[in-house]
């Protein structure tokens, strides 16, 4: 199959090729002819179509410019393979292709080789299907390139298929006769895949810059990343090109009139586009309307609306590489003059100029940081100014510290791996300490978002003793917060705190005042929350700084709280996008965590694993113990779901087990529900008791509504008889809203109760109104539980599930259940039923959670073949 053969995209080019290979098992004569850009997949193509004709006598030949002036010479190399067949020829056929092929002295007469070239392949077409590919086309001399297309034009009723090569478009060449494909660059999703599968994942700027340049040309997204750094957001442009590029482009570049390679190169050097400013500096080059017309006409600049762009982006690039060093410095200084017109451009002039700098130059690159501090370009803009002003800064340190304000200005744009780098450079030439003053704390951010929380608390600290005031405060805030992502507790704010009463104002200066999303949970003030943080995100949309991208996954898990499950969705997905391609790992790990809570929430088993998973790789190398934590809950939480009471207790527990990586105060109080059920469910009763004691500190501490209720039902599941209804009431009456998901659970665990208790009229109305908010929520999983327990009661039959069946049990347990209600052991359900005891329990277990029963005595209450109703009193 194509698939097999590793291309990407390609589908158009594949259908067509296979067109003309089926033509010839049919018995039809065929050609076509494959043109587009060097590099751009022509060769792969005829090779993977080679491979594909495993039932073809293949013949080859490649056209070579050392021998393109011999007459004959591709035609000598396609027919060898032959020659023992030229005697089977007419004697004046076999003496002209004699001569082709060597074997006889004299002059070739075309008509007569062409002729003898129809006969030969004629024979040996009759033996079976027959391929000739043609590559580098353009190449070959002009006499083989005649014979073929005589040839095949003449060979329609013949199973020989001529697939050709070439560069440019055949309508002026020798093959204008023959049916053309152009093959052009890759499309975008495409490209992204193959970056993807063959250099793993980019920062977002250096992939930009990459698929800009190549054009969806497959050599070049090969090269172009070992090409284009991890410093790439702050590199100058034109990027450079690699040997094969360089190699691949050299003769469409050499085949260019002088005058055009000035202008590409100076298109290049001018990356804005202004007409005005490439027209100038073009002329006093020299360049003429000539070089103008030449390259519009070629399609290699388009001209419009006061713009010039680069139609063939990766060309212009190939002419700008292939430049001296003195040219590329004319380019930029011609740039730099023609900066004269408006204001606004002396930080252009000052780059250009320091651009064609020879030698270090301190006036040039002092006037280069000054311009980049004022610059109203952006930060990525006054990042990439800033290098440049260290590349030709003479002093060391001097030039260390430019790089470290650099790597602070890339931090600021959202560029995580230029900032890495910079900052690096910076320290190797100032040391820690100094790099540190330059960088504003920069090493500690840059490991709070990707690297490990406990580190970056140190750092933050370290360098918070040795910057401004203001920014060691800024420090500090973060010190604290990665403190808390890496197990060292809550925070400490009060109520009064984080009520945010200020946060409104202060949004638009600095978003860091706003807490953690979890920790807004835990005091239970969601609601207050939504405002300050859907604010803030509005303010931010559409940056790609730190503060904007860390902020969206919080908002994200706000919404949700508030019962705003589409508007988290959204909010998620663009934060998906910016910190996969902003490099920023951990605050990915979080997107991926609220990603395994939606699908737990959903009963999305496959989704839950795989975030989780996704989660777990992300946070484990870095000991980021708050995610790892989500990770746990959610993945106890959808066992919950399951009724897997088993794999619940064991995920969960780990929220509260010393020494566990997953240990975290904040998600052990948020997720005492949880502990509590699963614990109570498997019988660790000790261990039930330990959690409700932490929840029921913790509400007495905080007060939070969320807490108090959560208490109370934890409360309840630890007790029997009248206390437990009194709990569970005063749990439902302290929160009251159907979009906490809290609430809906004590709802649903508290009409299992009822049920239980024989109160199936009050048990009926608890299941309905929770098996709607559920519904409403989209918890399917939690849906279907409430939905059981109402049929159990006997108010309301199971709706019919996906399978047309209306039993709660599959089939499988129904077969176990009954057996089991009959007084048998495992032992002999097992030697029944061909299971083993184990799994005989395990299909028991499962029975007990969907029917609310504590054990295998209760079975014999259950009438199995009237909607499994409990039909005697115990």
């Amino acid at each position: 199959m194509w698939e097999d053969l590793k291309f990407y995209g390609r589908e158009r080019e594949r259908s067509q090729l296979d067109r003309a290979l089926a033509a010839a098992r049919s018995g039809r004569g065929s050609a076509l002819v494959l043109y587009g850009d060097p590099a751009i997949g022509k060769t792969a193509l005829l090779r993977t179509a080679v491979d594909r004709a495993t039932d073809f006598r293949v013949l080859r030949c490649q056209g070579i410019s050392t021998e393109s002036e011999l007459n004959f010479a591709a035609l000598h190399e396609l027919l060898l393979p032959v020659a023992d067949r030229l005697p089977t020829l007419p004697t004046a056929q076999s003496r002209a292709l004699g001569v082709v092929l060597g074997l006889h002295a004299g002059a070739a007469d075309a008509f007569l080789v062409g002729a003898a070239l129809v006969r030969l392949l004629s024979a040996l077409a009759a033996e079976g299907p027959l391929l000739l590919v043609v590559d580098e086309a353009q190449l070959m001399d002009p006499e083989s390139a005649q014979a073929l297309v005589f040839a095949i034009r003449r060979l329609n009723a013949a199973p020989v298929t001529l697939l050709v090569a070439l560069r440019d478009d055949p309508a002026g060449t020798l093959w204008r006769e023959l049916p053309a494909l152009p093959v052009t660059g890759l499309p975008d999703t495409d490209a992204r895949r193959l970056i993807a599968e063959r250099h793993g994942a980019l920062g977002a700027l250096r992939l930009a810059r990459i698929l800009a340049v190549a054009g969806g040309n497959p050599l070049a997204l090969h090269e172009l990343p070992d090409v284009v750094g991890d410093l790439a957001g702050t590199a100058p442009e034109p990027i450079a090109l690699g040997p094969g590029l360089r190699a691949a482009f050299r003769d469409r570049v050499a085949a260019l009139p002088a005058g055009v390679r000035v202008l590409l190169t100076v298109a290049a050097t001018e990356t804005r586009g202004v007409l005005g400013i490439v027209t100038a500096a073009a002329a006093a080059l020299g360049v003429d309307a000539t070089a103008w017309e030449f390259a519009t006409a070629a399609g290699l600049l388009t001209v419009g609306d006061g713009r010039v762009e680069r139609t063939h982006a990766l060309l212009c690039a190939a002419v700008h590489d292939a430049a001296t060093a003195a040219e590329r410095r004319a380019a930029q200084l011609a740039v730099a003059d023609a900066l004269t017109g408006p204001a606004g451009t002396a930080d252009l002039r000052c780059w250009h100029r320091a651009m064609a700098a020879e030698c270090p130059d301190e006036e040039l690159a002092a006037a280069l940081a000054a311009e980049a501090a004022g610059s109203d370009h952006g930060h990525m803009a006054a990042a990439a100014m800033l290098r440049q002003a260290a590349a030709i800064t003479p002093d060391p340190e001097r030039a260390g510290e430019r790089l470290a304000a650099a790597g602070r200005s890339a931090w600021a744009g959202g560029d995580i791996a230029s900032a890495r780098g910079l900052l690096d450079r910076a320290t190797a030439r100032l040391g820690p300490e100094r790099a540190a003053v330059a960088g504003r704390g920069l090493a500690g951010l840059l490991e709070f978002v990707a690297g490990e929380p406990e580190r970056a608390s140190r750092l933050l600290l370290r360098d918070a003793e040795l910057v401004d005031p203001e920014t060691a405060a800024h420090l500090r805030i973060d010190a604290e917060r990665a403190r808390w992502v890496a197990g060292h507790g809550v925070l400490d704010l009060g109520p009064a705190e984080m009520t945010m009463r200020d946060g409104i104002s202060r949004f638009h200066t600095m978003v860091r005042p706003l807490p953690p999303a979890p920790l807004v949970l835990l005091w239970g003030l969601a609601d207050a929350a939504l405002e300050p943080y859907t604010q803030a995100a509005a303010y931010l949309r559409g940056s790609s700084a730190p503060a904007a991208v860390s902020l969206l996954p919080q908002l994200a898990i706000i919404q949700f709280a508030n019962g705003r499950f589409a508007a988290a969705e959204q909010t998620l997905a663009e934060a998906f996008e910016l910190a996969a391609a902003g490099g920023m790992e951990n605050v990915l790990a979080q997107c991926w965590a609220l990603r395994a809570k939606i699908a737990a929430l959903h009963g999305d088993s496959d989704a839950v694993l795989d975030s989780a998973d996704r989660v777990l790789a992300l946070a484990r190398p870095r000991r980021s113990h708050a995610l790892i934590a989500s990770a746990h809950w959610h993945l106890g939480f959808h066992a919950l779901s399951l009724g897997d009471r088993e794999t619940a207790y064991l995920r969960l527990r780990t929220l509260a087990q010393p020494g566990h990586d997953a240990r975290h105060p904040t998600y052990a109080r948020l997720a005492a529900v949880e502990l509590v059920e699963a614990a109570t469910r498997v019988g660790r009763q000790a261990d039930a008791l330990e959690y409700y004691g932490e929840i029921r500190d913790w509400a007495v501490r905080s007060r939070a509504d969320w807490a108090l209720s959560a208490a109370y039902t934890c409360r309840a599941l630890l007790c029997s008889g009248d206390r437990a209804d009194h709990y569970f009431r005063r749990a439902l009456a302290v929160r009251r809203t159907h979009h906490d998901l809290n609430h809906v659970r004590t709802q649903l665990l508290y009409g299992k109760w009822l049920r239980r208790a024989r109160r199936r009229a009050d048990a009926a109305d608890q299941l309905r109104t929770a098996a709607e908010a559920f519904e409403g929520m989209g918890a399917a999983q939690w849906v279907l539980r409430a939905r059981q327990e109402l049929e159990l009661t006997g108010r309301r039959a199971a709706p019919v599930t996906a399978h047309g069946e209306t039993s709660v049990l599959t089939a499988q347990e129904l077969r176990v259940a009954r057996l089991a209600a009959q007084g048998l052991t495992n032992r002999e359900i097992g030697t029944d039923l061909f299971l083993s005891p184990r799994t005989v329990g395990h299909h028991l277990s499962r029975v007990f959670g969907k029917l609310g029963l504590s054990g295998r005595a209760d079975l014999v209450d259950v009438d199995f073949d009237n909607g499994m109703r409990i039909v005697r009193p115990r």
